[in-house]
């Protein structure tokens, strides 16, 4: 699961010990590359071995193509429980955590290329450093992470950091890991990547778990809380001065958070509340960096992913449907104004945008 909030966890543990109408007919059979796009990494069922499905938005055709690997690739499938994507330059690197691999699709003709497995890791977040030719990943329960060569997709370091770390930030030589603890966690791992080690420890609040950079340069930090705590721990965002590498300052929340943060285009970040008995996400909030103004529901819904393309500043939220079926992503504009509504497959969460 991209983000196996806290929320979740007693049904984890118990598991494991300008228009508003749809764009074109989904397409099953093999899609025609995008010379824009996005493309949307669907989770799918943890115990489905072929459940991580990657779908395609042709902004150019205004159309959606599902299983686009397999439609390119005589049904071979990217594998079980889709939790990351990257695209650089002609490549989406692809990371399955329950079948624990990656995969590496041409976006020339989604075409598989590579493929790697790492048996008993449970890789989960991926951050990719192209100065050096590496890829960051996260060991999800080995505490860890390892930094991978690109070429061959082979460990070649390694470095323990806090538990259960998640979502990952490249600042120059400097990484920044968010150790969620799923909840328990308070830290941010400040680890120099060459050769890896951790250089600082971070404090901040319960379950660092997403991050991002926004336009002024700072790095954002959302943590989810606990709200299974005595007493319980409301979510928050942290400010981290990325020259000082210091925490600034916080958003505190009255309610837990998803752990999802993107930086919007207009000095803005936006992050994913929870839903109350939702174990999938909530509504996203809006947090105006200069104002220091939150809108608590700019977004309404229950959305389990979100990212916002740099590009034309579209806010594009993931509902996951309860993973009852298909899921849909919502298109928002700058303005917070739909613009479209796509349906796409089971457990959306990841975009990569193809420009």
């Amino acid at each position: 699961m991209k983000r196996l909030c806290l929320i979740a966890l007693p049904l984890f543990a118990f598991l494991s010990s300008c228009s508003k109408d749809p764009a074109s007919p989904e397409t099953p059979s093999a899609a025609i590359p995008a010379a824009r796009g996005v493309y949307v990494l669907n989770e799918g069922d943890f115990a489905d071995a072929a459940g991580a499905r990657l779908s395609l938005y042709d902004l150019g055709r205004d159309t959606v193509s599902v299983d686009v690997v397999e439609g390119a690739n005589a049904g071979q499938h990217l594998g079980n429980t889709g939790d990351d994507m990257i695209l650089f330059r002609d490549k989406l690197y692809v990371l399955m955590s329950g079948s624990e691999n990656i995969v590496v699709v041409s976006t020339a003709d989604h075409h598989i290329v590579q493929s790697m497995f790492y048996p008993g890791r449970v890789p989960h977040s991926m951050v990719l450093d192209s100065v050096r030719s590496r890829l960051y990943v996260t060991e999800l329960y080995r505490n860890a992470v390892v930094a991978l060569d690109l070429a061959t997709l082979n460990v070649v370091d390694t470095v323990a950091v806090g538990p259960n770390p998640q979502e990952m930030l490249l600042d120059g030589d400097v990484l920044y890991v968010c150790n969620s603890g799923y909840g328990s966690g308070r830290t941010v791992s400040v680890v120099h990547v060459a050769p890896l080690a951790v250089t600082k420890t971070l404090t901040l609040r319960e379950g660092p778990t997403g991050i991002t950079r926004a336009a002024d340069g700072s790095i954002f930090v959302a943590c989810t809380g606990n709200p299974y705590s005595v007493p319980a721990v409301p979510g928050g965002v942290y400010r981290i001065n990325a020259a000082s590498r210091s925490v600034q300052d916080s958003i505190i929340v009255n309610d837990p958070l998803w752990g999802t943060v993107s930086a919007g285009t207009n000095g803005d970040i936006f992050f994913i509340g929870v839903t109350p008995g939702s174990y999938y996400g909530g509504p996203v909030y809006r947090y105006v960096i200069t104002s220091k103004t939150l809108s608590a529901s700019a977004i309404p819904g229950t959305y389990y992913g979100m990212a916002v393309d740099a590009s034309s500043g579209d806010v594009y939220a993931a509902d996951a449907k309860n993973f009852a079926g298909k899921g849909e992503v919502r298109v928002y504009s700058q303005a917070l104004t739909l613009k479209r509504t796509l349906t796409v497959q089971k457990g959306p969460a990841v975009f990569a945008f193809k420009r």
